[in-house]
């Protein structure tokens, strides 16, 4: 199953190691992440990252859910605590790694609890997609499609996106994930319109305009171009915004790499079911 990225566990690594080592015995086993292989006299940052990775390792490898919610346990734990300042400076990294991750950090003080500070943070860590239609469900389906049909290239820009993505690298998969969509406009656009590829790159703006017809209000018909009203301003939109900021470093953050691997999954699986093979 999915769980947390090393790059997140790293972050709780980082806040956690600030700790005393008796308030980081304290909150892995109330997250239920102590166990045997794990040696009291060791450094702190080791004590959590053998609990963490053990965790993580049963998440992926046994498809344990106990352990991915132990993992989610204990980073909430980590934010609830009573964080020195230097430390709290740490939760915004982890928020922005959860984020890549698929999970909100949403931190709410509760005023009327009786603390030295005179609030207490309260956390909740919560999914971004349903748990009735999970993101990564879409995107193996999106893989297999793609293999099928024999598209080789958009599948491999769409893998090196899932790859980097789940890195936490979001400039890397925005253009990736760019380009996936370009290769698949491109070969939707030969297979059902005509148009000639040219082998050249950056087609794409020419290719889309073959998928559907301006002014055009439908209703739309399989396997022929979209009517602007009835479909056709969805792909023109998703593309345009699949270039808003580019790939440069720094212009995406983790929510809107997400978004638009949300938006561009989706799209492409729309493109796929109204131009079938």
């Amino acid at each position: 199953m999915q769980t947390l990225s090393t790059r997140t566990l790293a972050r709780m690594i980082k806040i956690g190691k600030g700790l005393g080592n008796s308030d980081i015995f304290d909150l892995l086993m109330e997250a239920n992440l102590w166990s045997k292989r794990i040696d009291k006299d060791d450094y702190r940052q080791e004590i959590l990252r053998t609990a963490l990775n053990d965790a993580r390792d049963r998440a992926i490898e046994e498809d344990d859910t106990e352990a991915h919610q132990a993992l989610l346990d204990f980073a909430r734990s980590l934010v609830e605590f009573d964080l020195r300042s230097h430390l709290r400076n740490l939760v915004d990294d982890l928020a922005e790694a959860l984020r890549s991750d698929g999970y909100e950090l949403v931190d709410q003080p509760d005023i009327e609890l009786d603390t030295p500070n005179g609030f207490r943070h309260k956390v909740k860590i919560l999914p971004f997609d349903a748990s009735q239609a999970p993101l990564h469900e879409e995107m193996t389906a999106l893989e297999h499609e793609l293999s099928a049909r024999g598209y080789t290239q958009a599948l491999g820009h769409y893998q090196a996106a899932l790859k980097h993505f789940s890195e936490q690298d979001h400039p890397s998969s925005n253009g990736q994930l760019r380009t996936a969509l370009e290769d698949l406009i491109v070969n939707l656009a030969v297979d059902h319109t005509g148009y000639q590829n040219t082998g050249r790159a950056n087609q794409g703006g020419l290719a889309i305009k073959k998928l559907y017809v301006q002014g055009g209000t439908g209703p739309a018909v399989t396997g022929q171009p979209l009517p602007e009203r009835d479909g056709g301003t969805l792909i023109q939109g998703v593309w345009d915004i699949s270039h808003l900021n580019g790939s440069h470093p720094g212009l995406s953050d983790a929510q809107e790499a997400r978004i638009r691997m949300q938006l561009l999954t989706g799209a492409m699986h729309f493109l796929l079911r109204h131009f079938p093979v």
